[in-house]
């Protein structure tokens, strides 16, 4: 099973990581895309203006893309981490004990600290 499951994540990291990274145009992304491109002609007014104005869209575009690129790192990365953690879960036997036994962990006994 962890294998198979090992085997899935690699599989899923590889494709999701071509189609987010490697299979993409990067002018969609930057600040000379289309959209970028047709708000920064709207701006007018004074120099000052003009560059007050794109340079609160390229902020904007820069705060966007961050949050564009971590999704797509998360996409990539977190089905296999939570595959993984569900697999390791499944594959332990839980003791059935109480909650005070599983909180404190007593000392091995003195019989098993033998000294020389």
């Amino acid at each position: 099973m962890r294998g198979f499951a090992m085997a899935a994540s690699i599989v899923w990291m590889a494709a999701t990581f071509y189609l987010s990274f490697l299979d993409v145009d990067p002018d969609q992304f930057g600040f000379r895309s289309d959209d970028v491109e047709s708000q920064m002609k709207t701006c007018g007014g004074s120099f000052q203006q003009r560059y007050d104005c794109k340079e609160a869209i390229i902020i904007s575009k820069g705060h966007d893309s961050f949050l564009l690129w971590a999704e797509k790192g998360c996409l990539i990365l977190v089905p296999p981490v939570l595959l993984m953690a569900l697999v390791n879960h499944g594959g332990r036997r839980h003791r059935r004990s109480s909650v005070r036994a599983r909180l404190v962990r007593l000392p091995p006994s003195v019989a098993k600290r033998r000294v020389r």
